[in-house]
């Protein structure tokens, strides 16, 4: 009787953590196109970064980040209880990470000492998150794409500067920023929508 009360009251839980993934995504990827347009001085020739130390945007860009990451690390917990073996807890372990990256991006804007490795380590981590998930599901089709989003955010980097011509780092840091959104909301094991 008590095992069962325990596994009914986790469940509302549960639910409401793996909304906090996609309300997160809505949060932080708004965010940043919000101060795109606030700001007077973006280019995508420069960094997105740049949006957090520029007047009429910082606060939002910043914030949006910090609030991000911290709504949306209950979903860390939504795929922890979800994971059925190794692969399953280092993808909660990942995704967390990549949030820690996130939230320090806003808590340190650009030019001071922690920004670069926190900025470096939203990157590695969110891309490592749709890899480590691709492999531990491979065998359906939405490991399969989540493995390809993993691969494609740190290809858009050399591609971008080398091949396009790129100016400026803004277009693969939101290529990347994005993909982790679409894992998040459409490929991920706690995605919307899905069966728990």
């Amino acid at each position: 009787m008590s095992a069962q009360f325990s596994l009914d009251a986790a469940t509302p839980r549960r639910e409401i953590a793996r909304l906090t993934g996609p309300v997160a995504v809505v949060v932080s990827i708004g965010g940043i196109l919000l101060a795109t347009v606030l700001s007077p001085t973006f280019s995508w020739a420069g960094a997105l970064s740049d949006l957090g130390v520029t007047p009429g945007s910082a606060w939002l860009f910043n914030g949006s980040l910090v609030v991000g990451g911290l709504v949306g690390a209950p979903y860390a917990w939504a795929l922890w209880s979800a994971g059925a073996d190794p692969l399953g807890h280092l993808r909660a372990v990942t995704y967390l990470l990549a949030l820690v990256g996130m939230v320090g991006v806003g808590l340190a804007p650009a030019g001071r000492p922690l920004h670069f490795p926190f900025a470096i380590s939203f990157f590695v981590f969110a891309a490592l998150t749709a890899v480590v998930d691709g492999v531990a599901r491979f065998r359906l089709d939405t490991g399969k794409l989540a493995l390809l989003a993993g691969v494609l955010a740190p290809l858009a980097w050399p591609v971008w500067l080398l091949w396009l011509g790129g100016r400026g780092i803004a277009v693969p840091e939101f290529v990347g920023a994005v993909l982790f959104g679409v894992w998040v909301v459409a490929l991920s094991p706690e995605r919307p929508g899905r069966p728990t």
